[in-house]
């Protein structure tokens, strides 16, 4: 549906959706929605709706679930990634993650982060306009962790991309970026030495993106988009 907005609630009960009053200036105030009109939304939480609206008020409205839909695989990806030193760039992040459907996105405090904070209210609002517009079905998981416990994470496969060439290191097998997956990505000057030797002892195998040196947003959509559907 090009041009067109998907729409988003977790107020969901009975068949019955409940639109708060930023979704309310949006869809009926903006694009002009009224009763009986048919939109498209999401939960956020792995399925997208379509329904009739009901009932308007000034700051909620109702719509009819009609269809829901579900699809067969939703990636399992985690990104966790150090602090970068730009707030856009970091929003620009978290919108094109949550448009090609990360699961999760921690934020790292690394050695060579940015000591700064994290505005998650901000970043889950980038993300709920990313999946509106792009008529996604999940809202990634959006957090902050300590470089200690994300090391002690488990999932299926854990990878990490760095610059250390020099550095003996297991290399991850041809399929490891697909279904449960881990990939711990550095800021701006990459993680130290140390980092790295932490993360390969604690069982990470290495992923390369080739031979040259991305920008750390680059590299987030090259993991994105290179994850797959273990066959």
């Amino acid at each position: 549906m090009p041009g067109h907005f998907s729409f988003f609630t977790q107020n969901i009960q009975n068949n019955l959706a409940v639109f708060d009053e930023n979704e309310t200036r949006h869809a009926i105030q903006a694009l002009r929605h009224g009763l009986g009109d048919e939109i498209s939304f999401t939960d956020g939480l792995g399925k997208r709706f379509k329904g009739n609206i009901t009932h308007i008020e000034k700051m909620a409205f109702r719509v009819a679930i009609i269809h829901t839909e579900c699809p067969e695989y939703q990636p399992q990806l985690h990104i966790a990634v150090g602090i970068i030193k730009q707030a856009d760039r970091l929003e620009w992040l978290v919108e094109k993650c949550t448009e090609l459907g990360v699961k999760r996105i921690s934020f790292m405090q690394t050695h060579n982060s940015e000591k700064q904070r994290i505005n998650l209210e901000r970043l889950q609002k980038i993300s709920i306009a990313a999946l509106k517009q792009c008529h996604g079905y999940r809202l990634p998981e959006i957090g902050t962790t300590a470089w200690a416990n994300v090391l002690k994470e488990k999932h299926t496969n854990r990878l990490i991309c760095h610059c250390h060439t020099e550095i003996q290191q297991p290399k991850a097998a041809e399929n490891a970026l697909s279904g449960d997956c881990l990939v711990l990505l550095g800021p701006e000057g990459d993680f130290t030495q140390a980092e790295t030797e932490q993360a390969l002892a604690a069982g990470f195998h290495y992923y390369t993106l080739g031979s040259l040196i991305l920008r750390t947003e680059t590299a987030c959509m090259a993991i994105a988009s290179r994850h797959t559907n273990p066959t």
